[in-house]
């Protein structure tokens, strides 16, 4: 049947004008199709399909060094990090900040294991945690802990119209049966960098192929080593004059193969052991000619190797490790690899460690940015807290403090007039990195004689040693604040204060 299409209505309705809409109505929709939960994969690979990607990621983790190596190192340098709670500078603010740092550190799992174990989001792609709070003795209610809940058991998303995620569900290893988890009641982290896929796309994604052909890499390597014997071997037998024996039922089919069994096992074999070798006959072969009875110099039996140029084995290294520097490079930790192959620097391996430190970095303030929205906004919710006095939390950075250098740098600071107080909390820090204790709190007394000093300024003829009780300064003539010419050494409260105020006045006098 012919179906008469009208082409000016199709173009008159491409050539629709877009409405317009309001700014503060969401009107696009998300890139991803979810089917009854399930998100529609446009993976070609059925080893990236569901589940099945969690099982070649642990594939990946488990067998190939670099990558359990640099996985373990991002995360323990993501767990080192000392974690604040930041608020204004009130005292409602700090007493809340103080009161949630005592909630972090009574969790059932200890926070730096928390922090490690989720920051496998980078890898997978997306990471769920469950929070579980409890009531506190002092009437509030904190976080009792926080669990993870692994990506291979989370299979179906709870999505609405703009694909915005409101909840996943999980599916029970032991029972099979699926548990809906909220998204008030978990924090989710997402690598959402390539994709708007609530899975998004973690590092094990980009692994994948250059995985696949390290292990054919591998495996051809050691197939060389093994069929390496620095040659072909050719073995060499009568064999003729063994069939001709055989004809003339000299000896029977299975002695002749058993003559030559050693000879085809030895030609064949695919790797030496330690006692490999083989012992033949030396008889050579021997003829009749018209010059009478001759014997060759060839031996009937022999063993030898068929001499080859060098095979591919060096170029096969050359791909592997230009792979495993690859998958380094994608998980950010080929400076684990600086100086492997007998080349590098130190300045190199530096710029190699400031780059995972840029991206461990940016990992936290994602993790500690989630963590705020997720677990402090319900948590100050659960308590009545005013949502404006709400803390945030925050991260040190991820960097190798050199001592001698901070040292440095205080000492020409110092040499530039910037002379560090006694009580300055850069000395604790300092002794905090060298591995000492503190230094012992300072009495107020002390303190001011040695920010006199460091200050360049004359003793304080008023100030007094509190071990001795004499002035701090030693002898002293109580006006000018000098050293006194004495030996007596002259307490301030035992000149009169009238004497002592004429003396001034008298002082000032002369210097007008």
């Amino acid at each position: 049947m012919n179906v008469k299409v009208d082409k000016r209505q199709i173009l008159d309705r491409w050539a629709q004008p877009i409405p317009r809409s309001s700014p503060f109505q969401e009107t696009g929709v998300a890139g991803f199709a979810v089917y009854g939960g399930w998100i529609a994969q446009k993976e070609k690979s059925s080893r990236l399909v569901g589940t099945e990607r969690y099982r070649t990621a642990s594939d990946i983790l488990s067998n190939i060094s670099i990558v359990a190596a640099g996985v373990r190192y991002f995360l323990n340098l993501l767990a080192r990090p000392e974690w604040k709670v930041d608020g204004d500078d009130d005292d409602e603010s700090k007493e809340s900040a103080e009161w949630l740092e005592e909630i972090m550190n009574d969790m059932e799992t200890p926070w730096a294991r928390m922090i490690r174990r989720s920051g496998m989001y980078r890898f997978h792609g997306f990471g769920i945690q469950e929070w579980v709070a409890k009531k506190r003795d002092d009437g509030k209610i904190g976080i009792k802990d926080i669990e993870s809940r692994p990506q291979h058991t989370i299979q179906r998303w709870q999505v609405d119209d703009k694909g915005t995620v409101t909840g996943v569900w999980q599916t029970s290893p032991q029972t099979g049966q699926e548990i809906g988890l909220s998204r008030n009641k978990i924090i989710y982290l997402l690598d959402d960098t390539l994709t708007d896929s609530p899975e998004g796309m973690g590092w094990f994604r980009h692994l994948v192929d250059p995985a696949e052909r390290l292990k054919v890499y591998l495996q051809l390597e050691g197939y060389g080593f093994q069929r390496d014997l620095n040659g072909t071997p050719i073995g060499r037998a009568p064999l003729s004059q063994i069939n001709k024996m055989v004809q003339q039922k000299k000896i029977t089919q299975a002695q002749a193969d058993t003559l030559i069994d050693g000879m085809r096992s030895f030609v064949q074999m695919q790797a030496k052991s330690p006692d490999t070798g083989m012992v033949i006959d030396s008889q050579p072969f021997e003829s009749m000619t018209a010059d009478g009875f001759s014997v060759s110099a060839v031996p009937q039996w022999g063993l030898e190797l068929l001499q080859q140029t060098a095979g591919a084995l060096p170029q096969m290294g050359e791909a592997i490790s230009r792979l495993t520097y690859d998958m380094a490079r994608i998980i950010g930790v080929e400076g684990l690899l600086a100086g492997s192959e007998g080349e590098g620097s130190l300045a190199l391996s530096k710029d190699k460690s400031k780059n995972i430190y840029l991206t461990v970095n940016s990992t936290l303030h994602d993790m500690a940015a989630q963590f705020s929205k997720d677990l402090l906004d319900p948590l100050w919710a659960l308590n009545g807290l005013p949502a404006e006095k709400k803390p945030r939390f925050t991260t040190e950075d991820v960097s190798f403090k050199d001592v001698e250098q901070i040292s440095a740098v205080l000492r020409d600071m110092a040499t530039a007039g910037a002379v560090l107080q006694p009580d300055d909390p850069a000395i604790d820090d300092v002794r905090d990195l060298m591995g000492i204790s503190r230094a012992p709190e300072i009495a107020p007394e002390l303190r001011g004689m040695m920010q006199r000093q460091a200050a360049g300024l004359p003793p304080d003829p008023n100030e007094l040693d509190p071990e001795t009780g004499q002035p701090v300064g030693g002898p002293f003539d109580p006006v000018t604040g000098k050293p006194g010419k004495g030996p007596k050494m002259i307490r301030a409260d035992s000149v009169p204060p009238k004497k002592v105020e004429k003396r001034v006045e008298r002082r000032k006098q002369v210097d007008d």
